[in-house]
C-alpha cells in the first residue's frame, strides 16, 4: 500500500494521506517528482514498460512522492529505483513546480556524467541518451508520454543550453 499526502489546489497539505489505489476526490491533489538527467550534453530518457500508463512511450524518470518523503527525496528514490542512478540532494537543482490535473509535479535537474544505467524491468523497458535535435524530433513525432512532453517543453529554456 502506497500512501500519498493530499494537498489542495493551492499546494496546502491537508493533514492526511490516501492510498494510491484509491481515486482522488475532485478537490484533492498529490505530488509527483522527477529528475531530468543530462550527461555529456544528452538527456536520459526511458521507455515505459508494458502494462504502464502510456506504455512504450518515452519519458524522464518520475513517480509519486509517497509517505513522509519530500518531493526531492521521492525524485531521488525514483532515480535510484528506475535507472540505478544514485544522487544526493546537493547534486540536483529544482527546475520548478507545475500544477497539473490533480497533481503538482516537481522537476529537478541532475547534470553529471552517467556511466551505467540499470533498468527496473517493471517500470522501464529501454533507455537512451538523446541530443537536442533528436529530442526535438521525438517531441514533434509524439513519441513521449503526453505529460512528459508538456514538462519537457515547459522547462525547455532551462535545459536547452545544457544539450548538444
Amino acid at each position: 500500500m502506497e500512501m500519498r499526502r493530499i494537498y489542495d489546489e493551492d499546494f496546502n497539505y491537508q493533514g492526511y494521506m490516501k492510498d494510491r489505489a484509491k481515486r482522488l476526490d475532485p478537490w484533492e491533489y498529490i505530488v509527483v517528482a522527477g529528475v531530468m538527467v543530462i550527461s555529456d550534453g544528452k538527456l536520459l530518457i526511458t521507455r515505459r514498460a508494458t502494462g504502464k500508463t502510456f506504455e512504450h512511450r518515452w519519458e524522464f524518470t518520475m513517480g509519486s512522492v509517497v509517505g513522509e518523503e519530500t518531493p526531492l527525496e521521492g525524485a531521488l528514490r525514483e532515480l535510484s529505483e528506475e535507472v540505478g542512478i544514485r544522487a544526493e540532494k546537493k547534486d540536483v537543482t529544482l527546475l520548478g513546480t507545475l500544477k497539473e490535473n490533480q497533481k503538482f509535479s516537481k522537476i529537478f535537474l541532475l547534470k553529471r556524467k552517467i556511466q551505467t544505467v540499470t533498468m527496473q524491468a517493471s517500470e522501464v523497458e529501454d533507455y537512451r541518451f538523446v541530443a537536442k535535435d533528436e529530442l526535438i524530433r521525438m517531441l514533434e513525432a509524439g513519441e513521449f508520454a503526453e505529460p512528459m512532453a508538456v514538462r519537457i517543453r515547459h522547462y525547455w529554456d532551462k535545459i536547452e543550453g545544457d544539450l548538444v
